[in-house]
């Protein structure tokens, strides 16, 4: 059985939650089982925001994630909550590279990219965590990129192109990166 466990932490309006349904869509394209939790903080704007997601190739009977294969964090309070509540990455961390210290994690393989930079360049933040999940595809394979990029074509018709080119410019960065999981 192959299972994989994934939380991406940040805060309200980076579209966490909305990356961890896309991820987990595009799993369930492929024929895999796929559970989504989640969890924010009280405040409307602005405040924590954590997506988990299981990946497995068999039924998930425990979709709760205790510490996670693959950590994503797109704020600092992200990262510390993470670390503070022992959800230190077992494989990898993929970090906004402009919003992250991850000086103090060890021992794993990690991944900074400025994702919210760049997805301004191209046109609006709201598509960094579009640039992660394309940072995510080219590491670790686990959903073929095609399959996240279908989704994003369902979900996101009027805002495509936007879409599209962020995903391709996360895969770019992983590509020159160099990490595999």
């Amino acid at each position: 059985m192959v299972r994989w466990e994934i939380s991406l932490f940040g805060f309200g309006g980076q579209g966490i939650i909305r990356g961890g349904q896309i991820l987990g869509e595009a799993a369930v394209l492929e024929g895999k089982d796929a559970a989504l939790t989640v969890a924010y903080g009280p405040e409307q704007v602005g405040g924590w925001s954590r997506a988990d997601v299981v990946i497995s190739d068999e039924s998930i009977d425990f979709p709760l994630i205790i510490k996670p294969d693959i950590l994503i964090v797109m704020s600092q309070e992200g990262l510390n909550r993470s670390l503070n509540e022992g959800r230190v990455p077992k494989k990898l961390l993929i970090y906004d590279s402009e919003l992250v210290d991850a000086s103090k994690v060890k021992g794993i393989k990690m991944a900074g990219f400025p994702a919210t930079k760049v997805a301004e360049q191209l046109g609006s933040r709201l598509v960094a965590n579009v640039m992660m999940l394309g940072v995510l595809s080219e590491i670790t394979k686990i959903v073929k990129q095609e399959s996240i990029l279908n989704v994003i074509r369902r979900k996101f018709p009027r805002a495509l192109e936007l879409n599209e080119r962020a995903f391709m410019e996360g895969v770019r960065y992983a590509k020159e990166s160099g990490v595999i999981v």
